[in-house]
C-alpha cells in the first residue's frame, strides 16, 4: 500500500499526489478528469476516464430441474454482477427456452440474444446508476394506488372484467421488487455504489424492507381481485368493501410518505388509523353475504399490517 502526505496550498485547497505507476497504467494526461467517488466509510475511491468493470460471463451447465435452473439466474440477477450468462445443455426444448425467456422478461435488463437446442446466452443492459431504491420504491408504491383504484372502481362498478388488469398489475410489482433487491445488494459493495443513491446503508436496509412489505401488498391485493372474479356480492357488501378500498389506499401512501420523509408524525398516525380499520373489518366480515367474503377481509387486514409496518420502518428511521 502507498502512502501520501496532504500538501495545503492557500487557506482551503488540499493536494494529494497519485502514484505514477497508476497513473501510466490508467494512461493519465495533464487535464485527465477523474471520478471520485465518496463511501460511506470515509474512504474515496477514484476511477480514471473511460473506467469500465470488466465484463464477466457466468456459464452453466443444464444438468438440473428447470424450477432450480430458473431460481438460479434470479440469484445470479439479483446477487451477481454478470455481463452474460450461458447455459449449456443438449436437447433444450422449445418450452424449456420459453419458460428461460420469460424468467428474463422479468427482469429488467436481461435479455435472451441467443437460443437454440444446445446454446441459450442471456445479456445483461441494465445501468445500474440510471436505477435507484428509491425510484423503485416510488414505483412500486404507485403500482399499488393504481391497482387499489381498480379494485374500488371494481367494487363501485360491479365490473369484474377490471380484475384482470389488477391482476396483470402484480408482475410489474414483482419485477421491481427484484430490482430494488439487487441494487441493495450494490448498495452493500462500497465500490458498487450508484452515483445517484442518496440513501445511507441505515436507510437502504429499510427501503428494502419496505419493497418487501410493498411486494406481499401486491400479492394480496390480486389475491382479492382473483376471489372478486368468481364471487357475486350483494351491493350493500360491494358498498362496504368499495369504503374499506377507499381508507386502505390512503394507509398504505401515508405509509410509504412517513418514509420517505421520516415523518415520525405521520407514521404513527398511520398506526392510530390501521387500529380504526381493523374495527371496520370486523363489521364488514358480519355482513349477510351470499358468498363468502373472508378471504377478502383477511387480505385487506394482511395489507394494513403490512402498511403498519412500513410506517414502523419510518418511526425506526426517524431516530436517526
Amino acid at each position: 500500500m502507498d502512502t501520501r502526505k496532504v500538501q495545503v496550498t492557500g487557506k482551503s485547497t488540499y493536494i494529494v499526489t497519485i502514484p505514477k505507476k497508476w497513473a501510466v497504467k490508467s494512461k493519465l494526461k495533464s487535464g485527465s478528469q477523474l471520478s471520485i467517488l465518496y463511501a460511506e466509510d470515509g474512504s474515496l475511491i477514484i476511477k480514471p476516464p473511460g473506467f469500465k468493470e470488466g465484463k464477466k460471463t457466468k456459464k452453466i451447465k443444464v444438468d438440473k430441474k428447470l424450477e432450480h435452473l430458473k431460481r438460479d439466474i434470479i440469484g445470479l440477477y439479483i446477487v451477481g454482477d454478470h455481463q452474460t450468462i450461458e447455459i449449456q445443455g443438449t436437447g433444450m426444448s422449445r418450452e424449456f427456452r420459453e419458460q428461460i425467456k420469460d424468467i428474463c422478461n422479468r427482469l429488467v435488463g436481461f435479455e435472451l440474444v441467443e437460443s437454440n437446442e444446445t446454446t441459450l446466452i442471456i445479456q445483461n443492459y441494465l445501468d445500474s446508476d440510471e436505477f435507484t431504491i428509491e425510484k423503485g420504491i416510488k414505483r412500486m408504491s404507485s403500482i399499488i394506488y393504481l391497482m387499489l383504484d381498480e379494485l374500488f372502481q371494481a367494487f363501485e362498478d360491479n365490473d369484474r372484467s377490471i380484475c384482470k388488469d389488477i391482476i396483470k398489475r402484480d408482475d410489474d410489482i414483482d419485477r421491481m421488487f427484484i430490482l430494488v433487491s439487487k441494487q441493495y445488494v450494490n448498495r452493500m459493495n462500497l465500490k458498487k455504489a450508484s452515483k445517484n443513491d442518496n440513501l445511507s446503508l441505515i436507510e437502504a436496509f429499510y427501503y428494502r424492507l419496505a419493497g418487501s412489505n410493498i411486494e406481499r401488498i401486491g400479492d394480496h391485493i390480486t389475491k382479492i381481485a382473483l376471489h372478486y372474479e368468481y364471487t357475486d356480492m350483494h351491493p350493500e357488501v360491494l358498498d362496504s368493501l368499495k369504503e374499506l378500498c377507499n381508507e386502505l389506499q390512503k394507509i398504505f401512501m401515508d405509509s410509504v410518505e412517513s418514509l420517505r420523509e421520516s415523518d415520525n408524525e405521520l407514521a404513527n398516525e398511520v398506526l392510530e388509523n390501521g387500529e380504526e380499520f381493523d374495527s371496520r373489518l370486523v363489521i364488514a366480515g358480519n355482513l349477510q353475504a351470499e358468498d363468502s367474503i373472508e378471504i377478502i377481509i383477511d387480505s385487506f387486514s394482511r395489507i394494513k399490517d403490512y402498511a403498519s409496518n412500513i410506517a414502523e420502518h419510518a418511526i425506526d428511521l426517524s431516530q436517526l
